[in-house]
């Protein structure tokens, strides 16, 4: 009796390992335990010229060899680095992109222009506040690697921007493994991979390794994050301008 017991214990823990592997609902994906998180962003490989095929800015973005990373919910993030001797830091707080450069300041309302915010989905993770910015539609299940993932379109809320993201999502990590990038036109961007996920909290997993590709196919950079934190308790005070 007792190993039938257990037995059956067992059989409903895969049951329902399974079925969240297999969700068709983006909610279960969410990473609802993350409240903020602490990085340092080192830029490993760019193809400069592989790069620009995605656009100018994205490849100028490579040329930043490491940063600071800060995130905290909902939607604000910071990112910080030093080109030459002149300090630069980019914040999104809410609505707005705060960006410095030495003296040089600039700040723009960026609430119709959802395509401009750093999230991070950048980073391979998905937030509550992320997703109230989002229309979420499943599509399909893929194979990649050996393994069964389920696909979702995700669409900007309330907003004329018309570009897409398609999301391929692991059920036990709740991060993504792949993103295609699409413009206003429908063009394909880029197409990111999110590998080397490390459980940095207990239910908190982060990719490691990001590989950009762009509509060629081609490595255009490899990016890594290392020196990971979450849950530190972030002040608000970092986030403001």
């Amino acid at each position: 009796m007792v190993k039938r017991a257990l037995l059956g214990v067992g059989l409903l823990s895969l049951c329902a390992a399974f079925a969240l592997a297999q969700s068709q609902d983006i909610n279960d994906y969410v990473q609802t335990r993350l409240r903020d998180l602490r990085a340092t962003v080192r830029q490993q490989t760019a193809n400069q010229r592989e790069l620009e095929k995605i656009n100018k800015d994205f490849a100028n973005s490579y040329r930043i060899k490491q940063m600071t990373a800060r995130y905290k919910e909902p939607s604000k993030m910071r990112l910080e680095s030093k080109v030459g001797v002149v300090n630069v830091v980019y914040i999104i707080n809410g609505n707005y992109k705060h960006v410095s450069a030495g003296p040089i300041k600039n700040t723009d309302d960026i609430s119709n222009a959802p395509g401009k915010r750093q999230s991070l989905m950048d980073f391979g993770i998905l937030t509550p506040s992320f997703m109230k910015l989002v229309n979420a539609k499943f599509l399909r299940y893929d194979h990649e690697g050996g393994v069964r993932y389920a696909v979702f379109e995700l669409t900007w809320a309330n907003s004329d921007d018309t570009s897409k993201h398609i999301v391929w999502m692991d059920g036990k990590t709740h991060t993504v493994v792949k993103r295609q990038w699409y413009n206003q036109q429908g063009k394909l961007m880029a197409t990111f991979y999110y590998k080397e996920p490390k459980e940095v909290a207990p239910g908190i997993w982060v990719p490691t390794r990001v590989e950009v590709y762009n509509a060629e196919g081609k490595l255009g950079g490899v990016t890594t994050y290392v020196d990971l934190h979450v849950n530190e308790g972030l002040p608000d005070s970092l986030f403001q301008f």
